[in-house]
């Protein structure tokens, strides 16, 4: 009773000691319990181990069912799990750049379905809400090259397609949508099996509004007039995301 009392206490202590325990010898005995330590001795019908702690214990070849010298935690390296095939992916971040009537920040959230072939090539439909003016959706296609066939990879992308309009405001503006593209390059490296990623690059985009809130003097009275205005962002794109 007391000899298992002990093993009892010493298997307790040594659960909690993972990472002392890798490079130790190991005992593994017939009751289910695994005993890690420094093999002292195995002769007559018995082995005896020292665990991490100091204890000293002997067990009979009856209640042992193998021993392990120098047993270590098997290394597991961090994979990205994408087959050929289709996935989803979702990214987000700004466009940067200088403006005058334009925001100097365009907000973008894009989630995308996307189809990787020959483990380095994925076409992605792009979606999502973006901002150009006023809040836009975008229809794109994106073409992404990993550099290496490996898990960690900078990539290169380009993608391009068109602007609609969502919504309006309660001014007289009637904005037409319009159309956009872009290049760039990227970093991949695996988080719990999936993809994550950031990407820079080079963002163009053009749009078109009309307005009708001005007035031309003709024969001395005020009369509406539309005004067509075009839009051109240059803008600095820096974008994280997710592919599963």
């Amino acid at each position: 009773m007391k000899r298992s009392l002990l093993l009892l206490i010493a298997i307790i202590v040594i659960s909690f000691q993972s990472f002392a325990q890798q490079g130790k010898d190991a005992l593994y005995l017939k009751n289910g319990s695994i005993v890690h330590g420094k093999l002292i001795e195995v002769r007559d019908r018995q082995y005896s181990i020292r665990t991490t702690d100091g204890l000293l214990f002997t067990f009979s070849t009856d209640e042992v069912e193998k021993f392990i010298i120098g047993e270590q935690s098997e290394p597991r390296e961090v994979k990205i799990n994408d087959p050929n095939g289709f996935g989803f992916g979702i990214e987000s971040g700004f466009l940067l750049g200088s403006s005058n009537r334009n925001f100097p920040f365009l907000f973008s959230l894009n989630p995308m379905l996307s189809y990787t072939f020959s483990k380095r090539h994925t076409l992605s439909a792009v979606s999502g809400i973006e901002l150009f003016d006023q809040f836009t959706l975008p229809l794109l296609v994106e073409y992404r090259f990993n550099v290496l066939n490996t898990n960690v990879s900078p990539f290169i992308y380009a993608r391009g397609g068109g602007l609609v309009p969502l919504g309006g405001d309660e001014s007289d503006d009637v904005y037409k949508g319009g159309w956009t593209w872009g290049v760039g390059t990227g970093f991949r490296w695996p988080i719990a099996g999936f993809e994550s990623y950031i990407k820079f690059g080079f963002r163009y985009g053009f749009t078109v509004h009309k307005e009708n809130t001005y007035y031309d003097y003709i024969a001395g009275e005020m009369n509406p007039a539309d005004f067509t205005y075009q839009a051109h962002f240059y803008r600095f794109e820096m974008k994280w995301g997710f592919k599963f």
